[in-house]
């Protein structure tokens, strides 16, 4: 069995993921700039912001006009509910030294994300992030870790060698780079959904099949 999540090629398919769809992330962005003053309207471009890894995981090319599709408005309730719980753990678990609300948060990193992929409740979405993120946190923290390092290397480079010549292509110059890190960031999480989400569903199809 092909072992999930390794560190180069997530890393690299995450790339190509996140530099596939830039432009479309970026423009979901801005109409969701540009809609956010609308009540009941924004919770449902919030709520499909923040689960965009479910798309992306896919490796499909996104639209912009996504984010106002009335399936992140329906499950507004469950999403709250979900989102107030997690934050509360893990700023309890912050008490605690930091390193156990690290390891809560990368034990639910897909709670959000299946509450839409699968439909599932807000108590499901809590054990079934668990476990399938078992075996697996430390390798998510590790992608995430590695992105985060090398925007920030990457922007600072960049800054330093542009601020010679005028500060505000500096500035234009690091704001391209932090879109581009973030699109990816999205895509490490699209990935992880893929590997940890999409590849067991396919197994599961697959079974019926095999006792054919």
């Amino acid at each position: 069995m092909e072992e999930k999540l390794q560190f180069v090629p997530s890393l690299k398919d995450a790339f190509a993921i996140g530099m596939k769809n830039l432009v479309p992330i970026v423009l979901s962005v801005l109409l969701w700039l540009v809609t956010v003053w609308i009540p009941y309207v924004n919770v449902g471009t919030t709520i499909a912001l923040a689960t965009l890894p479910v798309k992306l995981s896919k490796g499909e090319m996104i639209s912009p006009m996504f984010i106002f599709d009335s399936e992140y408005r329906h499950c507004m309730g469950e999403y709250f509910i979900l989102q107030a719980l997690i934050s509360s753990a893990v700023s309890v678990a912050c008490l605690f030294l930091l390193i156990p609300a690290v390891v809560l948060s990368f034990s639910w990193l897909l709670a959000i994300y299946l509450l839409v992929g699968k439909k599932m409740n807000w108590a499901l979405c809590l054990s079934e992030s668990n476990r399938l993120m078992m075996g697996y946190k430390f390798k998510a923290f590790c992608l995430k870790f590695a992105v985060s390092f090398a925007l920030v290397v990457i922007s600072y480079v960049l800054f330093s060698m542009f601020d010679a010549i005028a500060n505000s292509l500096g500035v234009l110059v690091v704001l391209v780079c932090v879109l581009a890190g973030v699109c990816v960031m999205l895509s490490v999480d699209a990935v992880i959904y893929r590997e940890l989400v999409l590849s067991e569903d396919k197994v599961e199809e697959a079974k019926p099949e095999e006792a054919l």
